[in-house]
Parts: C-alpha cells; sequence; structure tokens
C-alpha cells in the first residue's frame, strides 16, 4: 500500500521505523512536497497520504482523517516574513507554499480576503523575498525557524496569531485514508503510533534519515521542528477533532 508523506523532519522522524522496515509495516513509502499531495489528492492517488488540513476539507468525500499521524503546532506554525527594515504591505503579491495549504489560510486569517497569493515551492520562498523577488512570504517546516540568519524578519506569526484567536493547536498537516481503504484504518494507525513511539524511544535510529531529506542539517534546528511538531496529538487528535475541523470549516467560508 502507497503511503505519501512529505520529506519534512516531523514526517521523517515519526515515520522512519517504518521506512527502515523496523516496523513491519508493507507500506511503500514516496516523498513528495505538501502542496504536491494536496493536489494528488483530488484524484485519490494515495491510499494513505499526509495531507493539509484544508486539503483535506476539500477532500473529505474520497478521504477520512485519521486520528493519528497529525501535526499540530502548539502555538507554533507558519511564519510571515519581510526582508528586514520592511513592512508588510497587503497590496502586493505574497508567496505561498501553496494554495491548499494551512498557510495559505492561516494568512488568509490573519490579513483577510482580497490578497495576492502567489505559490511557491516551500523552499525557494525564503530567498525570493531576501533577493526583493517577493514582498513577502509565508514560510514552513524548518525555514520558519531559521529565516532571521537569511536577511528576513518576522511580520507576523500566523500560528501564533490562530491559537490566540482559537485557543487550539495550529492545524498544519494530517494523515488521511482513502475511503475504499477505511477496513484498513485501525492497522494503519496502530504503525503510525507504533512508529512514532519507536522514534522517540530512540531517536538516534532516525535521525540519519531525518537528515537526509531535511532542509537544513543543523542538529538543533531539526530538533525544534521536530518537537514542535510531534507531539502528544500526533498519536491522537480524537479529542479535538471536533473543534478543529468546526474552526477550520469557518475559515474556509
Amino acid at each position: 500500500m502507497k503511503f505519501a508523506v512529505t520529506p519534512c523532519p516531523n514526517d521523517t522522524f515519526s515515520y522512519g521505523a517504518l521506512v527502515s522496515g523496523r516496523i513491519k509495516s508493507g507500506f511503500e513509502f514516496e516523498f513528495l512536497d505538501i502542496e504536491e499531495l494536496n493536489l494528488a489528492a483530488e484524484s485519490g492517488k494515495y491510499p494513505v497520504t499526509k495531507l493539509s488540513f484544508p486539503a483535506y476539507l476539500k477532500n473529505a468525500a474520497l478521504y477520512e482523517l485519521m486520528d493519528a499521524g497529525a501535526a499540530l503546532g502548539l502555538g507554533t506554525g507558519p511564519v510571515l516574513v519581510v526582508r528586514k527594515g520592511e513592512k508588510f504591505d497587503p497590496s502586493k503579491p505574497v508567496l505561498v507554499p501553496g494554495m491548499n495549504t494551512t498557510a495559505a489560510m492561516l494568512l488568509k486569517f490573519y490579513a483577510g480576503a482580497g490578497l495576492d497569493l502567489r505559490p511557491a515551492h516551500f523552499r525557494s520562498i525564503s530567498s525570493a523575498v531576501a533577493r526583493g523577488e517577493a514582498a513577502a512570504g509565508v514560510l514552513i517546516h524548518e525555514g520558519r525557524f531559521v529565516f532571521s540568519g537569511e536577511g528576513l524578519e518576522l511580520a507576523a506569526d500566523l500560528g501564533g496569531f490562530w491559537t490566540e484567536r482559537t485557543r487550539l493547536p495550529v492545524p498544519l498537516g494530517c494523515i488521511c485514508i482513502r475511503r475504499d481503504c477505511v477496513r484498513l484504518r485501525e492497522s494503519v494507525e496502530k504503525l503510525i503510533r507504533e512508529s512514532i513511539s519507536a522514534a522517540f524511544a530512540d531517536p538516534d535510529s532516525v535521525m540519519e534519515f531525518v537528515r537526509e531529506k531535511a532542509q537544513h542539517l543543523d542538529g538543533e534546528v531539526l530538533r525544534k521542528h521536530i518537537y514542535a511538531f510531534v507531539n502528544d496529538y500526533s498519536m491522537d487528535i480524537s479529542k479535538i477533532r471536533g473543534k478543529l475541523l468546526d474552526s477550520l470549516a469557518e475559515c474556509a467560508v
């Protein structure tokens, strides 16, 4: 069964034990940019896939949200950045890592509708803003931890804004199973939880794989990323899923 996730550290940490075969699963993993996964979901390409939460809502007829494997930020999430010394101007184009991402949704939640959003690969956004090719951009993954060293400064902490307004963790990514495979949901969730538990029990066993796929190799950056987004909610979001989905649906209106 194909299982598609991103190459970001929280995913490679969470699923490293499954990828390596240390935990037997039968999964065939593919690693793609989050917006590629969001777009692939429209045709139901992958039986099990990581999606941005807004993309799940868009494709809920094809996919069911699972309670294991979610990436929720505890007040931490995408950041809006500009070049040092500049201010955010909502009348100018803003780079986002995909129109279906939580990053794009949070920007609209913060700044309102009518923005000129320009999709770009997440790895290209910080350098494009630093070079003046775009007035502002939204950073995700490791980029949201290192931008101050790239000639950029914070215009808005979008994850913090979400949590301040909703009193909920930041709904970044989730694992979904295609509805024709839902009979396997329980076994897939069990394997996901086993893999996350194995990574926390022995982080060194997966860190080489995390570094292999990472955007930034600095160990402290990787640790910050992992521990910001792999937490108790990664094991089970059942107690909070209703509130999250209600808040997301309101933002999507």
